[in-house]
């Protein structure tokens, strides 16, 4: 569920990035938004995609994905999962402390 909202994001940012670069989504610089600018709209997405996803997939940052980056992303997940696994559950409703007698309501008498 994480990686597909991490996806959302990535797509989102890339389609923000070529708004910003282009002004509109023109890409054709013909004037008007149509079905001519969705086939180089959707290729300058990709591509973007594909730079950010690379960038993110970098996990040390040495310029390059390979195992390396791999074995980065499983140590930490490991680490997450272990910290997971070994926390302590708390309890969903904390006991309350029933009071000892029930009290009588105060009369009051209405002048």
């Amino acid at each position: 569920m994480e990686l597909l909202i991490a996806l959302g994001i990535i797509v989102l940012v890339a389609a923000g990035w070529i708004f910003y670069k282009n002004k509109s989504f023109d890409t054709n610089k013909d004037g008007k938004v149509d079905t001519n600018d969705i086939k180089p709209t959707a290729e300058q997405l990709v591509e973007a995609v594909a730079e950010v996803s690379k960038q993110a997939a970098d996990v040390n940052k040495d310029g390059v994905v390979n195992k390396e980056d791999a074995k980065a992303v499983v140590k930490k997940a490991r680490t997450a999962v272990k910290k997971a696994t070994t926390k302590k559950a708390e309890p969903a409703v904390k006991a309350t402390k029933a009071p000892a007698k029930p009290r009588k309501p105060k009369m009051t008498v209405a002048k």
